[in-house]
């Protein structure tokens, strides 16, 4: 008698990368808005202000970045790996238990350091920004000293909220409240004739409200999920509490010093500018980096959702399908990040014509980084894998290098070539922090990316935007002129290569559950196999 076919398994590769789709693409929506305002941010600042005011913004604000990073002590990644290890091994009533070990360190350690830099505000700012800008340096760093403690809980907060399976709050924390909210605030300063105190209110006022909003999502994320589970007959019930926190840290301590040189990978070279040249060479260098923030939007959102599936995976010891999902990612990732990284590298000069006069300098930055990022895409997320599959300490062993490898060249090459030494360094930091994970998770964990997508997403950039921008760019065209071609001819033919790929790319799982989202049902289902013969009823 026939039997009848069998339900696809729950957690089958095809919902996998349903779950990695619905995820990236909400955070793409969000990563889109942040990186449109952070440039309108930066924009406003630089027409709204002189060159070396808005250095001074800049290169403040970077110490304020790599400060909160520093008191995170590693829990925006730690969060992120033990609240899905912890649900998917149904030990639910261990979350309020992870969230308070996370949380009040970070608490303590970061009023600590706010006490710090109040204390030492006015050296730090004649030491970092000359004499000229050490007065308005001193008031925004004691300003941003106050805040350490906010910017530290605010993306440790975020973290735990996607550890529970949901990129809503940090989306309209993250990108409405706190990154349209700032270019709206220095905007009403611009206007209102404010200085460098409201300059510097302005960019930090968001900040507070965006966190006030994501403790209370997580709070309300928690609750939800600790209910659910007590009600579950095959509960886990907590272990000491000792035994977790020691977990945990062992885990997480190698995260406060990596993450520490994943930031200062992405600020340093602002504050190191404006320290070895001129606040005013650190504003056009924020501006001419600005477009990699926005070519980050697809990588940093798909990464940002496939974080707690890989935890989840390699917890139940399936490393086929993170292998899977990770390649299908990395592939996605590249989709629209290569064809936006080459426009950039094409249209340069007119990037830079947004910030107002005096920053057309920084035209082989954007080159020279647009490079580097391609070649960074294409490795796909590969130290976000080595976090989830637990070896958190080989992670801080490469940006250690990293950043070991940035701060010697930025030393070097900044004195005698400004602007293109800090590329530089930074380019050559980007091929190290990804090249030794890569060939680390490929000889530890047999997982590598690369693979068909990726290979046809590469050539089909390069032939359609990479070869023609080139040409373009050299030619005497003007630069509006370079970007409707590259824009208008080079994206029809991308989509039509994408298009007689789509197989090969997943673009019909991915276009059907996000159709499904849009409807507000659920995602297409997999078709349905046919049951082993032999298999009881």
């Amino acid at each position: 008698m026939p039997t009848e076919p069998a339900e696809p398994p729950a957690d089958g590769p095809d919902r996998q990368l349903q779950r990695l789709a619905r995820g990236g693409m909400l955070s793409v929506a969000g990563s889109a808005v942040s990186s449109v305002a952070g440039i309108a941010l930066v924009a406003t600042v630089t027409n709204g202000f002189t060159q070396a005011d808005a250095g001074t913004l800049f290169a403040t604000t970077s110490v304020f970045v790599i400060l909160t990073s520093i008191t995170q002590l590693g829990t925006e990644i730690g969060l992120v790996r033990w609240m899905p290890v912890l649900r998917a091994t149904a030990r639910q009533a261990e979350l309020w238990a992870v969230l308070r070990i996370a949380l009040l360190p970070v608490l303590a350690v970061s009023v600590l350091v706010a006490i710090g830099l109040f204390a030492a505000s006015e050296p730090a700012a004649a030491a970092l920004l000359g004499d000229a800008q050490a007065d308005d340096g001193a008031v925004m760093l004691r300003c941003l000293a106050v805040a350490v403690p906010l910017g530290a809980l605010y993306t440790s907060v975020l973290a735990g909220t996607r550890g529970l399976g949901s990129m809503r709050p940090t989306v309209f924390a993250d990108a409405f409240l706190r990154s349209v909210g700032q270019p709206v605030a220095v905007l009403a300063v611009v206007l209102t004739g404010g200085g460098p105190l409201a300059l510097v209110l302005a960019w930090l006022a968001p900040y507070a409200v965006a966190c006030c909003w994501a403790v209370f999502a997580l709070v309300r994320q928690t609750r939800r999920a600790t209910t659910r589970a007590s009600q579950q007959p095959d509960r886990t019930p907590p272990g000491p509490r000792s035994t977790l926190a020691r977990d945990f840290w062992r885990f997480t301590g190698p995260r406060a010093i990596a993450s520490l040189s994943q930031v200062a990978l992405k600020r340093l070279d602002i504050v190191l500018v404006a320290a070895l040249r001129s606040p005013a060479e650190a504003a056009v260098y924020t501006a001419a980096t600005r477009f990699v923030v926005l070519g980050q939007l697809a990588v940093q959102s798909i990464q940002q959702a496939l974080s707690p599936q890989l935890s989840q995976l390699f917890a139940r010891g399936d490393v086929a399908g993170a292998r899977r999902i990770f390649q299908t990612a990395t592939t996605w990732m590249m989709l629209p990040s290569w064809p936006l990284y080459l426009v950039c590298a094409a249209i340069a000069p007119l990037i830079l014509s947004l910030f107002g006069d005096g920053y057309s300098e920084g035209t082989a930055v954007i080159v020279i980084l647009a490079l580097a990022m391609l070649f960074a895409t294409a490795c796909g997320s590969v130290d976000t894998v080595l976090l989830m599959a637990g070896r958190s300490w080989l992670s801080l062993v490469n940006n250690l290098a990293a950043l070991v490898v940035n701060v010697a060249l930025n030393l070097v090459l900044i004195p005698p070539f400004g602007l293109v030494g800090a590329a530089c360094a930074w380019a050559a930091a980007i091929v190290v922090r990804n090249v030794l994970p890569a060939v680390q998770i490929h000889r530890l964990l047999s997982v590598s990316a690369g693979g068909r997508g990726a290979a046809v997403v590469g050539a089909s950039a390069l032939v359609c935007f990479g070869l023609p921008g080139l040409v373009l760019a050299l030619s005497p065209a003007p630069q509006w002129v370079v970007l409707v071609v590259l824009a208008a001819g080079g994206g029809t033919a991308y989509a039509v290569a994408l298009w007689r790929q789509r197989a090969v790319l997943q673009l019909p799982l991915l276009a059907g559950t996000l159709a499904a989202r849009a409807r507000r049902t659920p995602s297409p289902q997999p078709p349905r196999a046919a049951a082993d013969p032999g298999a009881p009823r």
